[in-house]
This record gives C-alpha cells, sequence and structure tokens, in this order.
C-alpha cells in the first residue's frame, strides 16, 4: 500500500518487499511456490479515487532496466485502458499544445529534459514548464503516467 500513498506508477515489489528481510519471509516463499521472483507493477490513478493495478511475476529476481521499462510502460497503457472502462478517466480531456504534446513525445522515446531543450531550441526549464503543464492537463500523477494516457488516447 505505501506505493499506492507514494503515487507510484510503476515499481518493483523487491523495492518495497526486500528479499533476505525477515519480515518479508513468508510473502516471498509464498511467492516463491508460484515460481515468482519478483514483480513489477503498473498503477494508474483515475478521478474518484479509481485506481487500476497490473501486477506481473518473474521467475528470476534480475529483471534488466530495459525489459522492466518496456513491461511497466505496456503495463501503463493497458491499466490507462481499464481505466477508462471503468470510469476513471474523465469525459473531456483537455487538448495538449503541440509544443506539450512534442515534449511528452521526446520522453516517451527517452530523452532527458536537455535533449529535448536543444531539439526544440528552447530552454530545459521551459521544457520541464511544457511537461508539467501537460501532465496536469492530463490528470497523470507523474510524467510516466501522463506519456501512457497519452498514448492511450493515441496521441503519442
Amino acid at each position: 500500500m505505501s506505493a499506492i500513498r507514494e503515487n507510484r506508477t510503476r515499481y518493483r515489489f523487491s523495492d518495497f518487499a526486500r528479499h533476505g528481510d525477515p519480515a518479508y519471509g513468508a510473502y516471498w516463499e509464498a511467492l516463491g511456490e508460484a515460481d515468482i521472483a519478483d514483480a513489477l507493477c503498473a498503477t494508474s490513478y483515475g478521478g474518484r479515487g479509481v485506481i487500476t493495478s497490473l501486477h506481473l511475476g518473474f521467475g528470476e529476481r534480475r529483471i534488466d532496466a530495459d525489459t522492466a521499462r518496456a513491461v511497466q510502460m505496456a503495463g501503463l497503457i493497458l491499466t490507462e485502458r481499464l481505466m477508462e472502462f471503468s470510469g476513471g478517466l474523465e469525459d473531456d480531456i483537455p487538448a495538449l499544445s503541440d509544443r506539450e504534446r512534442d515534449c511528452l513525445s521526446f520522453l516517451a522515446d527517452g530523452r532527458r529534459d536537455q535533449e529535448i531543450a536543444d531539439l526544440l531550441g528552447i530552454t530545459e526549464t521551459t521544457v520541464r514548464f511544457h511537461i508539467d503543464k501537460a501532465r496536469r492537463k492530463l490528470g497523470a500523477r507523474n510524467r510516466t503516467q501522463a506519456i501512457a494516457r497519452l498514448a492511450n488516447l493515441r496521441l503519442l
């Protein structure tokens, strides 16, 4: 529950329940019976307190960063779609400006704020401004959820 209290959209189970910590021994033992050594989670937050969460178990503890990012982004796109079915998304999401959409698109492509600034010929502060404004317009808790929401709306 602490991940939800922190409004996290992506995390590993082992981020919160450390392997080797006696407090989580029974937890990992139970997951081990299902051949789960670690799990990735993708969570979306919508209006009216609606939350959708997807947990994917893996047989190995080591999940490389690129795989984790790809799985979690796909999970967020799915949870955003599920959010739409549940009525957890507001009906009229405001339109984004071209600059806001460009900044989010480059961010989704894995570019850092400074790279986006260089590509668009604006300052890094302006990039952060556009991304944050788009995030708020989309009703997303963080940049990752904003990208997933944009992808779910087929605007990415």
